[in-house]
């Protein structure tokens, strides 16, 4: 018996209300503080722009996730969260990085790329969008119209310049059972 592929993600179809003027603001700096942290194919932790988040933003951000998607806030620790910016990605899985976890992502800035599977076709998303992402199945960042296999892989991993091809999102590392049953197709 063969199962059915595992759901990359879900675009939940929630954005948060508070804060967008902040994700603006964390997306400049990470232009000005970090400007060659956007690499293709490649996800980057920011760490120069923590000193630039209060922690009032981030528990705004796990009230809010929490709110919108009926969660209670302690599935959103503050000991996990982050920041990641990128280019394009090629299709891939991070299974052997995180196996324990799924990600619950606030998108702060998406240029032109959107999430995809094997088979979609990629749609920006908007500053504030909520996605939950599996980390264990296969996705792929990528120009707006493309699918993964459109995408044409960049190997020289060079930083990203173009605005339209940056992506930075802030992320909590959610327990796998905490949100299992939001991937059940």
């Amino acid at each position: 018996m063969t199962l059915p592929p595992r759901q990359s993600f879900v675009l939940t179809g929630q954005r948060i209300e508070h804060g967008l003027d902040q994700l603006d603001r964390l997306y400049r700096l990470a232009r000005e503080r970090c400007p060659d942290e956007f690499i293709a194919e490649e996800t980057r932790e920011l760490k120069a722009l923590y000193p630039h988040i209060s922690v009032g933003l981030i528990d705004s951000l796990r009230a809010q996730i929490a709110d919108k998607l009926d969660l209670p806030p302690e599935v959103f620790s503050r000991d996990r969260f982050s920041i990641h910016g990128c280019g394009p990605v090629g299709l891939h899985d991070d299974f052997f990085r995180f196996p324990y976890v799924y990600f619950a992502i606030v998108v702060a800035h998406s240029g032109r790329l959107g999430l995809v599977n094997a088979e979609e076709r990629a749609v920006p998303h908007r500053p504030g969008d909520i996605i939950l992402l599996d980390p264990r199945a296969k996705h792929a960042l990528v120009p707006a119209g493309f699918t993964a296999e459109e995408h044409p892989y960049d190997s020289t991993h060079s930083p990203v310049h173009d605005e339209a091809l940056q992506f930075l999102f802030l992320d909590f590392d959610v327990r796998r059972p905490d949100l299992r049953s939001r991937f059940r197709r």
